[in-house]
């Protein structure tokens, strides 16, 4: 059997790639220099090639550092989670659950749920990550997100497991009062400031397709952003359009603030689901709290379900 990277070799690494040298990385490790330099020239002979170089800012990564970087974060990810399954076993309050969530759920249901749920597993770390599926897919593969819930159109089947948790219309929306608020079609926003999430593919992709059909010709202005708070003050304070889940209406906040643009066109539906990847085994906390937002979206909209 070949020889393998000891674990604290791994570490070691990452510690060093987080912080672009020997020195800080055994500062942060409570390790001397030395010692650190050692295990990483052990590594490099183990692997048999060069992981690390000198560069004008301190240490890089070579071509074969970058390849092996990204399987040992792989690696290193997992046996994290190996050990906090063990813990979690033991003491089921105990654990850590990390997820993505796009922004209509961010905005709507999880917030007051993982409070809930935070109150009864008070030992619970939980981590969000806000983002749509096309801009998170890549940790939710490495295993530093243990399911992602949004919208999934761009969801490969090969790769993960997606239940279905709702299906809801979208239309356009801008401001109370907004200088286009009886604008009737598309073809009249022309040159109107919009919000849009920032993704490379994706229901948001066809969205801006409708909008801009012939591409954005016109040059009109258009921010891209996962921030809801400063997607919030583009659209109150400086007539920003944005497209969203009709029954955003719904909020008595929203309802004082928002007003829905009646364009004739239809959106297409935006299609919502709890995604995690196929071979990736879930911690027990992981999936206490997906069965809550199941029996959560069960409750809130139980004509879908």
């Amino acid at each position: 059997m070949k020889e393998l990277p000891k674990i604290n070799q791994l570490k070691n690494l990452r510690a060093i790639i987080n912080h672009g040298g020997v020195r800080l990385a055994a500062l942060a490790a409570g390790q001397t220099q030395p010692a650190m330099t050692r295990s990483i020239n052990e590594l490099e002979r183990i692997l048999g090639t060069r992981l690390l170089v000198r560069g004008e800012s301190g240490v890089i990564l070579t071509k074969t550092g970058k390849a092996f970087e990204a399987r040992m974060n792989f690696i290193l990810n997992e046996l994290e989670r190996a050990v906090d399954e063990v813990k979690q076993i033991e003491q089921v309050s105990y654990g850590e659950v990390a997820f993505g969530c796009s922004h209509f759920p961010a905005f709507d249901t999880i917030p007051g749920l993982i409070n809930a749920f935070k109150d009864q597993y008070k030992e619970a770390r939980i981590t969000v990550i806000e983002g749509q599926f096309s801009e998170l897919a890549s940790a939710l593969r490495m295993g530093k997100l243990d399911f992602f819930i949004g919208n999934t159109l761009d969801l490969s089947s090969r790769e993960f497991i997606s239940e279905h948790l709702v299906t809801l219309e979208f239309c356009v929306m801008g401001r109370k009062d907004h200088p286009l608020k009886n604008c009737s079609s598309l073809s009249e926003l022309h040159g109107a400031k919009w919000f849009l999430p920032a993704v490379t593919a994706g229901y948001y992709i066809n969205i801006e397709g409708l909008i801009f059909p012939c591409g954005n010709i016109d040059e009109a202005a258009v921010i891209y952003g996962d921030s809801l708070s400063i997607g919030r003050k583009l659209v109150l304070e400086h007539d920003y359009l944005f497209a969203g889940p009709k029954c955003m209406m719904t909020e008595s906040s929203y309802q004082e603030l928002v007003d829905v643009i009646p364009i004739r066109e239809q959106l297409p539906d935006g299609h919502y689901s709890l995604a995690y990847r196929k071979s990736h085994i879930l911690t027990p906390i992981a999936e206490k709290l997906i069965q809550v937002i199941r029996s959560t979206y069960n409750d809130l909209f139980p004509a879908q379900s």
